[in-house]
C-alpha cells in the first residue's frame, strides 16, 4: 500500500478520534451544566422554604402569644392592654396575609395564568388608603402623601394596591424614617412615587434587588425581615398591566421607586389574564423620566 494511503488513513483516524474526544467532552460539559442547574434550582427552592417558614413562624407566634394570654386571662386584665393584644394580633394577621398573596401570585404570574380585573377606580384614593394602613401600623415612619384624589385610572385596583404596598413595605424597611408618596400624570401615564430619606441603593445593585429572593442585607446579621419578593412582584404586577417600576437615585440622599400606570386599560386576553413578562424585558418607563435631581 502506497506510504501516501497510509498516511491518509492515520490522519483520518486521528481525526474521527479527535472528534470521538470532543463529543464526550461535550456531552460531560452538557451533564454537569445540568448537575449544576439542578442544584441551584434545589438550593434556590430550600432557601426560599427556609425563608418563608421562617417569615410565616414570626406573625404565627406573636398571633398565637398573644391570642392565649387574652384567652386565659383578658377579663383580668386592663381593657388598655386588651386593646393593645388585639391591635397586635390585627398588624400581624395582615402581614402574614400579605405574605402569603406574595407568595402566592409568584406561579400565577410566571405560568402566565393571572388574572386581572380591571376597573375604573380612583387611584389617589388606594395611595391614600394603603398609606394610612402603614401609618397606622408603624407609628415611627413619618409619611407624607403629596397625591390628589379623583385620579381615575381603568386597572386591577387589588394588584395595584399590592404594587403600592410592597413599595412601601420596600421604603419602611430600607428606608429612612421619612417616606413621602407623590404622583402626577406624564402623556398617557400616571407616575407614582415612593421616595425616602434612607442611604439608597448601590449602583452594582439596582437590577439585583428586583429579582427574587434578593436582599441587600442577607444572613443573620441583616437588620429588617422580609425574602426578598416585594420589588420582584411589585414590577412583574406592574409591567402586566402595561406599566412599570423602576429606581432613581434621590439627591442628596434616599431611593425613589417609581410606578407608572397606563391611564387607559392596556390590551387584555378575552378571559382577562395577561400573557407572562420575561425577567430580560426592558423596562416601559414613560419616555423622559430619568434620573432624579431633586
Amino acid at each position: 500500500m502506497p506510504e501516501w494511503v497510509n498516511l491518509a488513513l492515520f490522519v483520518a483516524g486521528l481525526a474521527a478520534l479527535g472528534a470521538a474526544i470532543w463529543l464526550v467532552v461535550r456531552a460531560n460539559l452538557r451533564v454537569r451544566r445540568a448537575e449544576q442547574a439542578a442544584e441551584e434550582a434545589h438550593s434556590i427552592k430550600n432557601d426560599f422554604v427556609a425563608m418563608v417558614s421562617h417569615e410565616l413562624r414570626t406573625p404565627l407566634t406573636s398571633i398565637a402569644g398573644f391570642a392565649d394570654t387574652l384567652i386565659s386571662g383578658w377579663r383580668d386584665l386592663p381593657e388598655s392592654e386588651v386593646d393593645e393584644f388585639l391591635h397586635y394580633i390585627h398588624k400581624q394577621s395582615l402581614y402574614l396575609g400579605d405574605l402569603v398573596e406574595d407568595v402566592l401570585v409568584i406561579p400565577r404570574l410566571e405560568a402566565g395564568r393571572m388574572r386581572f380585573r380591571p376597573e375604573m377606580f380612583d387611584l389617589g384614593k388606594v395611595v391614600h388608603e394603603v398609606t394610612e394602613l402603614l401609618v397606622a401600623t408603624d407609628s415611627s415612619r413619618d409619611v407624607v402623601v403629596s397625591m390628589p384624589t379623583g385620579v381615575m385610572v381603568e386597572a386591577d385596583p387589588k394588584r395595584v394596591q399590592q404594587v403600592i404596598r410592597n413599595l412601601l413595605e420596600n421604603a419602611r424597611k430600607y428606608g429612612g424614617e421619612q417616606i413621602l408618596v407623590e404622583g402626577f400624570g406624564y402623556g398617557d401615564h400616571y407616575v407614582i412615587v415612593v421616595a425616602d430619606n434612607g442611604p439608597g441603593v448601590p449602583d452594582d445593585a439596582v437590577e439585583k434587588i428586583f429579582e427574587h429572593f434578593e436582599q441587600l442585607s442577607k444572613g443573620d446579621a441583616r437588620s429588617s425581615s422580609g425574602i426578598g419578593l416585594g420589588l420582584p412582584i411589585a414590577r412583574r404586577l406592574a409591567r402586566a398591566m402595561g406599566g412599570e417600576v423602576w429606581y432613581e437615585r434621590r439627591f442628596p440622599t434616599g431611593s425613589r421607586f417609581c410606578f407608572s400606570l397606563p391611564l387607559s386599560a392596556g390590551e387584555k386576553d378575552i378571559d382577562g389574564s395577561v400573557a407572562p413578562v420575561p425577567e430580560s424585558a426592558e423596562p416601559r418607563r414613560p419616555p423622559g423620566l430619568g434620573l432624579a435631581t431633586e
